[in-house]
């Protein structure tokens, strides 16, 4: 009986999935157009170019937070075995910064997306350059 439920509710998923038609472009629409689109792929690959340096400025913000994720049981560990070798204000910093790790994860990947479209930036607004 288990099994007939399973098979009847995997058909009746996948009935209502229709099989896409092939629709293919005109060749000689591709040459009237390929005069337009070069010039604008040109500038979208530069474009493209500085999200991805840009985005790839930020995965070393997201690696750091994913190993500050293991700084929480770390504390736990700090404050009760190493309590008796002097390590449990150790272990409080650690739990604190492993309890906030996880929000920046969370807020390090967000923030990807708008790295990518060169919307963020994490440098300073005041920087000593001059």
């Amino acid at each position: 009986m288990r099994k007939f439920i399973i098979l009847a509710i995997s058909l009746i998923v996948l009935v209502g999935v229709a099989i896409p038609k092939a629709k293919a472009m005109d060749p000689i629409t591709i040459a009237i157009l390929a005069p337009y689109a070069i010039p604008v792929a040109e500038v979208a690959g530069q474009w493209a170019l500085k999200g991805l340096v840009n985005a790839a400025k930020g995965l070393p913000d997201i690696g750091r937070d994913m190993l500050e994720l293991f700084l929480l049981p770390l504390g736990f560990l700090e404050i009760t075995l190493g309590a008796p070798f002097g390590l449990f204000a150790n272990g409080c910093s650690n739990i604190g910064a492993g309890c906030i790790a996880p929000f920046r994860l969370c807020f390090s990947t967000i923030m990807l997306v708008p790295r990518l479209l060169c919307l963020y930036d994490s440098t300073p607004l005041m920087s000593s350059k001059k």
